[in-house]
């Protein structure tokens, strides 16, 4: 079934109800330092040191004994391969009001889900590495201790020489929620009394703070702090084409491909700290469409982070069913969304609609609701 409706108009406006959108923010953390044109894989060098030793004064070997200086390679392999594609019907275009643009439905489609995809992969990445480094903390954090968590990995990139110039955290509005009212922060975070005025975060120690919304950062994230030469996330494809009456369509077929990925360097994982552990739940994009009669296509606009998604539907946004951070869910009282795209035929007189998706627990991990259109 198309998605996102087929209201043939009686009389419908034709101002199109937008959805927000924002640009990338993740190529802030990222660097273009190795080139992947043409290349699956690319093999990154990295030399090792050797040792000082002390200096003898007699014999052939005064400076020690020469060892062969070894290289280190990382490989960095390009993996993801993704892509989308819909129909805009001439006749469907004609008989609601011109609104459904392929070019127009071509940048939401970029602009609502291929920007927050990638920016997504490129936050999970960095968190990810900053785990198997062991450069993370879990604390639980509140408006006493947020900025003095924000300073320790700020002083955890130091201390392995991570330069100050250039440094960028992403944060959750949570956290920076709490950055602002903690005490210490206001008294002392560069530009603070310029932040009570316009209601930015601004620097801390020359370090851009970036509030990104929870559903781009990993799950449990409060920050990220990062420099771009930790970080390299190509896109060797990114393609998007809108065909006009292709055979066997009265109308357009539009189609997108993208291969990209993002790549930690080895000897740079430093430079990325996480601190996670939290109990907020991520925000779930959800999109319903009306499809056939009774029936609404369901659409999680995020990659799948956890084990499985559930559904609810219901008359109110009351009942719905309760979804608590740390609380396993009650299984039976929901419906597993087992495809992304999926139609369902909802009871008659539900009007909402929460998903939420899980870890090997039943522990939630995001939740969002929407209201449910249905044809």
């Amino acid at each position: 079934m198309a998605v996102g409706g087929i209201n043939l108009a009686t009389k419908y406006s034709t101002v199109v109800d937008e959805r927000f959108t924002r640009e990338s923010q993740a190529m802030l953390a990222l660097n273009n330092d190795y080139e992947f044109k043409g290349d699956k894989t690319v093999k990154v060098y990295s030399i090792p040191i050797v040792p000082m030793v002390d200096y003898t004064r007699q014999g052939m070997q005064r400076y020690g004994t020469p060892v062969d200086l070894s290289r280190n390679v990382q490989t960095l392999t390009v993996n993801k391969d993704r892509a989308f594609t819909f129909i805009i019907d001439a006749g469907d275009r004609i008989q609601s009001e011109l609104v459904s643009d392929a070019g127009r439905s071509l940048s939401r489609q970029l602009s609502e889900v291929w920007v927050p995809e990638y920016d997504t992969y490129v936050f999970k990445t960095l968190a990810d590495a900053a785990m198997t480094n062991g450069n993370y903390a879990t604390t639980a954090l509140d408006k006493t201790n947020a900025y003095a968590a924000f300073l320790n990995g700020m002083e955890r990139l130091g201390d392995y020489n991570v330069p100050d110039k250039g440094r960028v955290a992403f944060c959750s509005y949570k956290f920076a929620n709490l950055l602002k009212q903690d005490p210490a922060f206001m008294k002392y975070g560069d530009q603070s009394q310029e932040m009570i005025l316009k209601g930015v975060i601004g620097e801390v120690d020359g370090c851009k703070i970036v509030k990104v919304p929870s559903s781009r950062l990993p799950a449990g994230a409060a920050f990220i702090i990062t420099h771009p030469v930790a970080c390299t996330a190509p896109k060797q494809l990114e393609e998007y084409r809108i065909h006009e009456n292709p055979p066997g369509i009265s109308g357009w077929l539009v189609e997108g491909r993208f291969i990209y990925d993002a790549f930690v360097l080895n000897e740079k994982v430093s430079a990325v700290y996480f601190h996670g552990g939290q109990s907020a739940l991520k925000v779930l994009p959800v999109i319903t469409a009306a499809t056939d009669t009774g029936k609404s296509t369901i659409v999680v606009n995020a990659v799948q982070e956890g084990a499985k998604w559930y559904y609810d539907t219901a008359a109110t946004v009351a009942g719905l069913e309760t979804v608590v951070a740390g609380s396993a869910i009650t299984v039976a009282n929901w419906t597993e969304l087992t495809a992304n795209g999926l139609e369902i035929t909802p009871t008659a007189g539900d009007a909402y609609i929460r998903v939420v998706s899980v870890d090997a627990s039943n522990k939630p991990i995001a939740v969002g609701d929407a209201i449910l259109n249905i044809g």
